[in-house]
């Protein structure tokens, strides 16, 4: 809840005589928010401008009232706006700006005077006078929420909240999944729910609060573990910004050694070094930008590579976690992304070769690449989806390949989206020496039943396509349907090493269908897969 503000008078009266140099306006009456101002005493008129006690200021309009006996000078403060007056002095500040006064402050029969038309125009009101009435009036402006969007501020999405006046905000909740703002405004704005299209915040609902308090409540729906962070481009204005968060740091070593960033959601990030080579001063700096620090750091096993690690919030505004991995000299290293996991491989630079004579895997990188994911189903048939079963056969081949030793990386271990060129960089940032491409098929003919094998017209991957296709039709005795030349298949294309796609069995065959949806089918599948990846390094 919004913590109202104290009011303060801290007034010295001058026990010094003064001479009265302005006329008595008894018969003026002063209106502020239609309310009429009792005080023991009256306004006077100076130089045709209205002077009031200092204290008409603190009790009708809120406003916190500081005097400084030292200076002679009188301080006012109200939602952010600050106004200094010094007696008999026609200069003022406004909020730091000199602004020169028709009247100044006075002291009048020991009471301390300011000029209200300036002090209340200052302080964001409107101040008339009606002649006939003999009569000011002020309307202290009430604060409004006059707009909310989801734009972008200071180069990054956030929530901007508009108001008619400076607006006053605390925050109210804050779990895992949620922040609650609450703004001292009345909502004016004329819708009340956002739906966002992003991948860190789901929906923005507002309500104003029925309990009196004059509060209008931000609720912003984020993605899980999602954190914030909010500021003031402006008096007016408040912008509420979703950060994503770099969870974890994990170190693995197996042939090589791998970092996985870990971070709420798909983050952006940008790789570079740093340091003095000359010196032996290695450095690589991973930023990831719009986030906070969560993380711990694991402890630095005994390597061939890194020396040292260390995170940081590197800056707020905006927040970006740097990332820092000090080298054990110019190693290779390489970068890619899956889903919300950054994963930096180091390496030496000595050049993976194709296999060993005795065709172990041991040692060797092995991509597989479950087809489609997230928002992309692949075909559907009855209920099941052509992703999930490509992961279950995806995960029990690396299963399988770990077991021979084979270093396996996925291209997704979930149901998320990675889009095809992705998929592909993902293997050749890592320098694998294969790229297997899991998939099952579906045709308008719902007789057609069988496996086929596709790949790019190139010499070295045909080889691998025609041994792994012929593994696996010999493992799962369905109808052997080729192999097909597809120049245009990004996934096989776009990677820089042996590559195939497999097509395990039709979705759209009923029998095939059924087959699929069985444990031992899809292990069939994954071990014939398996098969082919040994014949092939058998092979050369």
């Amino acid at each position: 809840m919004i913590k109202k503000v104290t009011f303060a008078v801290l007034l010295v009266l001058i026990l010094e005589s003064s001479i009265c140099v302005a006329q008595p306006a008894s018969t003026i009456e002063i209106y502020i928010n239609n309310q009429k101002v009792i005080s023991d005493v009256p306004p006077v008129i100076y130089k045709d401008r209205t002077l009031v006690p200092i204290r008409v200021i603190s009790e009708y309009f809120g406003a916190t009232v500081l005097w400084d006996d030292k200076e002679k000078t009188v301080k006012v403060y109200l939602e952010g706006r600050q106004v200094i007056l010094k007696i008999n002095d026609t200069k003022a500040l406004l909020d730091q700006q000199t602004v020169v006064l028709d009247v100044p402050a006075m002291i009048i029969d020991n009471r301390t005077m300011v000029p209200l038309r300036f002090v209340g125009e200052a302080l964001m009101a409107e101040v008339s006078w009606n002649e006939k009435l003999r009569r000011v009036d002020v309307k202290k402006q009430i604060p409004q929420i006059v707009d909310f969007s989801y734009t972008t501020v200071n180069n990054i999405p956030a929530l901007l909240i508009k108001g008619n006046t400076p607006l006053e905000y605390q925050v109210a909740g804050y779990d895992s999944e949620r922040v609650a703002v609450d703004v001292k405004a009345q909502l004016k704005a004329s819708k009340n729910v956002i739906n966002v299209e992003d991948s860190v915040l789901k929906r923005v609902v507002v309500s104003e609060l029925n309990d009196g308090s004059g509060l209008t409540r931000f609720v912003l729906e984020m993605e899980k573990g999602a954190s914030f962070y909010i500021i003031k481009p402006d008096q007016n204005s408040i912008a509420i910004t979703i950060t994503n968060v770099l969870s974890s740091v994990e170190l693995e070593e197996d042939g090589t050694l791998v970092a996985r960033l870990k971070t709420v959601i798909p983050a952006t990030y940008n790789c570079f070094t740093l340091g003095s080579p000359e010196k032996g001063d290695y450095r690589l700096v991973v930023d990831i930008t719009n986030a906070r620090l969560s993380a711990s750091l694991p402890v630095v096993f005994d390597n061939d590579y890194i020396k040292g690690l260390r995170a940081s919030q590197f800056t707020v505004n905006p927040y970006v976690v740097r990332v820092v991995f000090d080298l054990k000299g110019d190693l290779n290293y390489r970068v890619f992304q899956n889903g919300d996991e950054i994963s930096v491989v180091f390496s030496s630079r000595k050049i993976p070769s194709r296999g060993d004579e005795d065709g172990s895997l041991k040692n060797k990188i092995i991509v597989i690449d479950p087809g489609h994911g997230g928002s992309d189903p692949g075909a559907v048939y009855a209920g099941v989806y052509e992703k999930d079963l490509n992961l279950d056969i995806a995960m029990r081949l690396k299963k399988l390949l770990e077991e021979s030793g084979a270093r396996v990386l996925m291209t997704r271990e979930s149901d998320i989206y990675v889009s095809l060129y992705t998929r592909a960089d993902i293997a050749n940032q890592v320098g694998a020496h294969l790229f297997v491409s899991i998939h099952n098929n579906s045709s308008t003919n719902t007789s057609t039943s069988g496996t086929m094998t596709l790949y790019y017209p190139s010499p070295e991957k045909k080889e691998f396509a025609q041994i792994l296709h012929k593994a696996v039709v010999e493992t799962l005795g369905l109808p052997d349907l080729g192999l097909s030349e597809r120049p245009n298949l990004v996934v096989t294309r776009e990677t820089k090493m042996p590559s195939a796609l497999v097509e395990v069995a039709f979705m759209s065959n009923a029998r095939d269908l059924e087959l699929l949806k069985t444990d031992e089918f899809k292990q069939k599948a994954a071990e014939g897969i398996y098969k082919g990846i040994l014949r092939y390094f058998s092979a050369i």
